[in-house]
């Protein structure tokens, strides 16, 4: 059912916000996002409850309630952060990007020296994520990125506009994989979040996290690697105390045409997990990572996991076939 008014007034209000967003200084949007985040925090009991089931099922009896809770109201501090700074995003240029944000592992990362070599920039919802597609025009090249579709049709081009504001090129989801696929064989480059649950019928495949909880997780970066020759570069972005960021790139992983498709989205996955660990206020625990769950030994799982029956055929070939290791 469509909602006009509603509609409208949620466009008026984003717009207002991303306008007057953009007229603060930088120094002030850690301490707003600090106070709307414990707001949020507390108005949000169903998202609430998520995080915290999440938490306890990824760090089994080793956090006590009040650390939970700590670790909740940070995540939510921490998504605030990200959205008032892609509303902030207009103002970001090459001195921001000196003075702000420090760069880590580009000796690993051949794909960024190689104007040749097509790359699948790999990230998880965690800290600001946003800022490394924003960030890239000056750390890798500008590129696509596929808009995102909203209830409310009136907000798309709002968050198309922050997001092309530093110089990338915002295209529609439809026929989204071809011009992926045609941009990547011309030797391009662009970014992927893959902390993504799809269901199990979709042709998902079995990731073991935090020792134990399987993750229905999307295989969409390593097929489209193997069709163009991209390798897989694992990127993260973690806040300093001082207010920057600190922009991590793991060593690329290439993807030959022969190779396990659910070995690779695990090693993708590995190379990021550890950050969620060092520091897991960062992460979006209010996001149900774990949708699906196998049908027995359950007893791990949040409460709003569900048993399939094809996630067990997944969980069974990756537990008999390809044992989790952390290394």
């Amino acid at each position: 059912m469509k909602h006009p008014l509603r509609d409208w007034l949620e466009y008026a209000g984003l717009s207002a916000a991303a306008w007057l967003v953009v007229q603060l200084p930088h120094k002030t949007l850690r301490p707003l996002a600090d106070l709307m985040g414990a707001i949020v925090y507390r108005l949000d009991p169903r998202g609430r409850r998520t995080a915290l089931a999440n938490i306890e099922a990824a760090f089994p009896q080793k956090f006590s309630p009040t650390e939970k809770s700590r670790i909740a109201r940070g995540s939510y501090r921490s998504f605030a952060r990200t959205m008032l700074e892609l509303f902030w995003s207009p103002n970001m240029d090459a001195e921001f990007v000196r003075e702000n944000i420090v760069f880590e592992g580009w000796e690993h990362d051949t794909c960024r020296k190689n104007p040749e070599k097509p790359a699948i920039y790999c990230c998880f919802h965690y800290s600001n994520f946003e800022l490394l597609s924003l960030v890239s025009a000056w750390s890798i090249e500008n590129g696509p990125v596929i808009a995102q579709r909203f209830k409310n049709p009136l907000l798309g081009p709002v968050f198309d506009r922050l997001r092309a504001s530093t110089g990338n090129t915002v295209i529609p989801q439809e026929r989204a994989m071809l011009r992926m696929l045609k941009h990547l064989r011309a030797g391009g480059k662009f970014g992927m979040l893959v902390d993504l649950n799809i269901h199990p019928h979709e042709g998902s495949v079995a990731v073991m996290s935090f020792d134990g909880l399987l993750v229905s997780a999307t295989p969409a970066h390593i097929a489209i690697a193997k069709k163009t020759g991209a390798a897989i570069v694992p990127i993260e972005c973690r806040p300093l105390p001082d207010g920057r960021y600190r922009i991590i790139h793991h060593k690329p992983i290439e993807c030959p045409e022969d190779a396990d498709t659910s070995a690779l989205v695990q090693q993708c996955w590995n190379a990021l997990e550890p950050a969620v660990r060092e520091h897991p206020e960062c992460w979006l625990w209010a996001y149900k990572h774990w949708r699906y769950r196998p049908s027995k030994n359950d007893s791990r799982y949040p409460f709003y996991a569900n048993p399939s029956t094809r996630f067990d055929a997944l969980a069974t070939s990756l537990l008999v076939e390809k044992p989790f290791s952390a290394n």
